[in-house]
């Protein structure tokens, strides 16, 4: 590895598995300093990437609690350095007809894959422009490209997430402070293999891909390398599919 990312404090959201934790271990390869998040289940993470060599502690955080995230922030601090980048995993994708799409359902997908976005991005923005430097990643989905029934709710924040992108990289760019999105397709998670309907999904997924195999984990890790280095200092502002090929833009 070219430890590209040596000296870095990287914050992931929602870490304790699935992308989170991918993105998470890719990252302290490189040589970064992760702070690995979630709600609960952390440990395991940590664990495996302090296995291999890498720098990594672990903070259980409520994205949906405005003063947990600015807690977190602070003690991501305390115990690692000023924060340099931020990775908004932490989401949710539940699935349902738009019937049974009442209040309570699209609160609950909002307060976690917007607001706490929002609340994880207010708490380090400060610090990142007195620093003049930074690096914001949104992850939203190949959904909002090519939507599939069943997930209006879910696509409808994954669209708030590149609008944000868009209006913060304007707001922030002469802070030196880089803001983008990953758009992943469907990936082969264990958060995916629970969900009701997505074994049906692969077929059709897979003959509009280019690419004729599932997506893993490990497939998204070189984007958030490349976007959390030196090497993307002048992109920003940018959705970056990373879909094998299921949508073309």
């Amino acid at each position: 590895m070219s430890k590209q990312l040596d000296g870095r404090v990287i914050w992931v959201t929602g870490a304790g598995r699935g992308l989170g934790r991918a993105y998470a271990e890719g990252l302290a390869r490189e040589g970064a300093a992760v702070a690995v998040s979630d709600i609960a289940g952390v440990e395991d993470a940590v664990a495996a990437i302090r296995s291999a060599g890498g720098q990594a502690a672990g903070f259980i955080c409520d994205v949906t609690n405005e003063t947990a995230v600015a807690r977190c922030a602070a003690d991501i601090k305390s115990q690692l350095g000023p924060i340099d980048g931020l990775i908004n995993n932490a989401g949710i994708y539940p699935f349902g007809p738009v019937e049974q799409t009442d209040a309570a359902f699209l609160e609950r997908i909002f307060r976690i894959n917007v607001f706490g976005a929002f609340h994880c991005i207010r708490a380090v923005v400060p610090d990142m422009k007195a620093r003049r430097r930074g690096k914001i990643i949104n992850i939203s989905s190949a959904t909002f490209h090519t939507p599939p029934p069943m997930l209006s709710a879910y696509v409808a924040t994954k669209a708030a997430a590149i609008g944000m992108t868009r209006s913060l990289a304007r707001e922030l760019g002469e802070f030196d402070i880089q803001v983008n999105v990953i758009a992943p397709g469907l990936t082969e998670t264990p958060g995916v293999a629970e969900a009701p309907i997505a074994g049906d999904m692969w077929t059709g997924i897979l003959a509009a891909q280019c690419l004729k195999r599932r997506e893993q984990p490990d497939d998204l890790v070189g984007t958030v390398v490349f976007l959390c280095s030196s090497a993307s200092d002048f992109i920003t502002a940018q959705t970056i599919n990373c879909d094998g090929g299921m949508g073309v833009h």
